[in-house]
């Protein structure tokens, strides 16, 4: 899985901003470990609406850096958890995910340092 970051979207939308991107990119490396332990505990918990739900809200913030294929991984986890179809699957994805994100947050932490001086 291509777990590399690519940030030309963030510098489009944000005009190139050095500001903004540091911003969006601290809520990415900040917020998104706490959602995936919320997906994590869901799948435990059997809750497939609260992993549905968290997933619909994390999916975007793969795109915003780039991280396609993980994006990819966390819609199919919500469609499985939508459609209750091949949920033996989704630990699995889930796990995929959380090491996509692990193998990035070197990179986004040096690339905020970047920006940020």
């Amino acid at each position: 899985m291509n777990s590399e970051l690519d940030l030309s979207y963030l510098e489009e939308v944000t005009g190139g901003n050095s500001e903004m991107i540091v911003e969006m990119l601290r809520l990415f490396v900040n917020d998104t470990p706490d959602q995936l332990s919320n997906i994590e505990r869901n799948v435990k918990d059997g809750d497939w609406d609260a992993v549905r739900a968290e997933a619909h809200k994390l999916k975007p913030t793969f795109q915003y850096v780039g991280m396609d294929g993980t994006h990819l991984l966390v819609a199919e986890v919500e469609t499985k958890a939508r459609n209750r179809e091949k949920i033996e699957r989704i630990p699995e994805l889930v796990d995929s995910i959380i090491q996509n994100f692990n193998d990035v947050l070197g990179s986004l932490e040096s690339k905020i340092k970047e920006l940020s001086s």
